[in-house]
């Protein structure tokens, strides 16, 4: 959630030109961050790394992505690869609204990558574990009580 909302603010702080915006270019905006957000994975190779990469990219006025580019590296080439990638796939984006000019087509994406607190291909959780562990524990101590020779 937290990545999220910074994902949100770094967005609206670096692509925002210096003028006000109508409702629907921060409409529009907020689609974009939402469809970057939802795209976004945390790749396993990076698994106990922290980072943050700016994307740049422009879209045309279909809302077809032209080009992206690594415009900050996180200094982690899968942190920097993921977030390339994290744009062709929120691909399609929705069409800009017709009072937003030439200039708003370009935009900058911060990706912000947090440590994840377990591995990632770790999908149950503790409790989850535990209560397997309890029934293992269960299971054995039975078996011992009836084959006591064995």
């Amino acid at each position: 959630m937290l990545r999220s909302i910074g994902l949100i603010a770094l967005l609206f702080a670096l692509a925002v030109p210096g003028y006000a915006q109508t409702d629907a270019v921060a409409a529009w905006r907020k689609e974009i961050v939402v469809r970057l957000s939802a795209s976004k994975r945390f790749p396993a190779q990076a698994f106990g790394q922290a980072g943050t990469v700016v994307v740049g990219f422009v879209l045309d006025r279909n809302g077809k992505l032209v080009s992206s580019w690594l415009h900050e590296s996180s200094g982690v080439p899968a942190f920097d690869e993921e977030s390339l990638a994290v744009v062709k796939r929120a691909e399609p984006f929705p069409a800009p609204p017709p009072d937003l000019g030439e200039d708003g087509l370009k935009l900058f994406a911060p990706m912000i990558y947090s440590k994840l607190p377990r591995h990632p291909d770790t999908s149950a959780d503790i409790g989850k574990i535990r209560e397997i562990l309890q029934g293992e524990t269960q299971v054995e101590s039975r078996m011992r009580s009836i084959c006591r020779g064995c």
